[in-house]
C-alpha cells in the first residue's frame, strides 16, 4: 500500500520546486536541496519543544522523510532520547497552551535537568492560541527572552534557534469586508496583529542570531505571494486558508508545507553553524 501522503507530498514538491512527477503513479522526484537537508538535521541533535501546530510540523517531517529512503532521519519523542543517541531530532510538549511563561520554564527544565551536554541545538516554539488580541506582547516576550538569554549564559555549548509563533486564518469576503464597514471588530485580525507584533520583536531583538520563520511559511503562498491584510496602515500575515482544516492547525498540505521550509531553514543554520566551527 501507498504512504497516504505521498501524492500529496509528490504535489506540493512540483510546487515548491518546478519539478516533474516522475509518472502518474505519485511517485515524485525529490528536489536535491530537501534531500541534502534531511542528510543535514540528521547529522545534528536537535530539541524541538512545542504543542500541538508542534505536531503538525512533526507529521509534516515523518512525511517526508518517509519519501528520503537514502537518509536516515531520527525522530524520536523526548522520553526515547539518551545520551548515546546520535543525531536526531528530539522533541516534546512543553508547558500548558495559553500559558506562554509555563512553557518558557518547561523548556529551560528540560534543557538544564536532561539535555544539557547532550544537544547540539534546542527552540521552543509558541503556538497561536497562547496570543490573542488582549495578550501584553512586550511582557510575554519579556518573559521569553530573560529565560532564553539565561539558558543562552548557561549552555554555551549549545546554539539556541529562535521560531516565530504560528498564526490563525483571517476570513475574507464580502460579509467580512461589511461587518468591518459597519464597525465590528474582526477578532481573528486582532488576534493576529499581535503574533505579528511579537514576530516583529523576535527579529528586532534576535535578528543575529538564528531563526525559524514559522510564521512566514504559513502565510505564503508557493509561488512566494503571502497572505496578508492591512490595518491602520500596517500589513500584517496571516495563515492560508488553504493549509489548514480549523482556522488554526495545519492540515496534511499545510503540514508538508511547514515542515519542508522548517528543514531547509534549520539545515541552512546547522550548516552554519558547522562552518563557524571549522
Amino acid at each position: 500500500m501507498k504512504p497516504v501522503f505521498s501524492p500529496v507530498l509528490a504535489f506540493l514538491i512540483v510546487l515548491l520546486s518546478g519539478c516533474q512527477s516522475s509518472n502518474e503513479e505519485g511517485l515524485f522526484i525529490m528536489p536535491q536541496h530537501l534531500a541534502k537537508d534531511l542528510e543535514t538535521l540528521a547529522s545534528a541533535r536537535v530539541f524541538f519543544g512545542h504543542q500541538s501546530v508542534g505536531n503538525n510540523i512533526i507529521d509534516g517531517l515523518e512525511s517526508i522523510a518517509r519519501d528520503v529512503q537514502d537518509v536516515d532521519l531520527s525522530i524520536m519523542d523526548f522520553h526515547s532520547f539518551s545520551e548515546s543517541a546520535g543525531g536526531c531530532l528530539v522533541h516534546s510538549r512543553v508547558g500548558k497552551n495559553a500559558e506562554p511563561r509555563s512553557k518558557c520554564v518547561d523548556f529551560g527544565q528540560i534543557i538544564d535537568q536532561k539535555l544539557s551536554g547532550m544537544i547540539d541545538y534546542a527552540m521552543l516554539k509558541f503556538c497561536y492560541i497562547d496570543i490573542n488580541r488582549d495578550t501584553d506582547v512586550a511582557k510575554m516576550f519579556s518573559d521569553y527572552q530573560q529565560i532564553m538569554d539565561d539558558l543562552v549564559g548557561r549552555h554555551p555549548e549549545i546554539t539556541f534557534v529562535h521560531t516565530t509563533i504560528p498564526l490563525r486564518h483571517s476570513p475574507s469576503g464580502p460579509s467580512i469586508w461589511l461587518r468591518e464597514v459597519l464597525g465590528r471588530p474582526n477578532i481573528s485580525k486582532l488576534d493576529n496583529i499581535k503574533r505579528n507584533q511579537f514576530n516583529r520583536l523576535i527579529y528586532s531583538t534576535y535578528g543575529a542570531s538564528p531563526i525559524i520563520d514559522i510564521a512566514a511559511s504559513e502565510s505564503t503562498y508557493p509561488d512566494g505571494t503571502r497572505e496578508s491584510f492591512k490595518m491602520d496602515g500596517q500589513t500584517y500575515y496571516s495563515l492560508i486558508g488553504d493549509y489548514t482544516h480549523d482556522g488554526g492547525h495545519l492540515n496534511a498540505i499545510g503540514s508538508l508545507h511547514v515542515a519542508s521550509t522548517f528543514v531547509q531553514e534549520l539545515a541552512q543554520i546547522i550548516r552554519g553553524r558547522s562552518s563557524v566551527a571549522e
